[in-house]
């Protein structure tokens, strides 16, 4: 244990507490787990949201082999299908907007409590997790992209 107060853990690191008071620590632990909670909805939000448009797109596909449709009616259905696709990555670049909001509030809250806990979440980690939500996010678009051009491309043959 070192004489200025600070704890002594594996490897040597010395923990410097926060020097928050405790109803500010508890404050800041409750904005945290909210944060934590609103990014969780996010993420589910969005895969929700992909996986509904899918089916939505396997439906559009199903319906001229159920019913006989016009080509208006092709027609119709291949415009909705590529208002749906823009409103659902709308939607998703919104929620990733909230998420990295979510994630900033994180970072701030992280830096007023002790040196351990702002190193977990350092630049590196901070990084990594932008690199990787962006590539999922970019995968969900790519994903809804061309599923649509597949239903545009089924639903061609009735409005030729």
């Amino acid at each position: 244990m070192s004489d200025a107060g600070e704890d002594e853990v594996a490897g040597g690191a010395n923990i410097v507490p926060s020097e928050l008071d405790e109803n500010t620590h508890a404050e800041l632990r409750m904005l945290y787990q909210d944060s934590s909670n609103s990014l969780r909805f996010a993420r589910e939000r969005q895969w929700k949201l992909v996986g509904g448009v899918l089916l939505l797109f396997a439906i559009i596909i199903a319906l001229p082999e159920i019913f006989s449709l016009t080509s208006f009616a092709g027609r119709g259905l291949a415009l909705a299908s590529i208002l749906v696709s823009a409103a659902s990555i709308y939607m998703l670049v919104i929620f990733q907007v909230s998420q990295n909001a979510d994630l900033k509030r994180q970072r701030t809250i992280s830096e007023q409590f002790s040196n351990i806990f702002a190193e977990l979440g350092g630049e590196r980690v901070k990084r990594e997790a932008k690199s990787h939500g962006l590539i999922i996010q970019l995968l969900m678009i790519l994903a809804i992209v061309v599923s649509n051009a597949v239903v545009v491309a089924v639903l061609a043959p009735l409005y030729q």
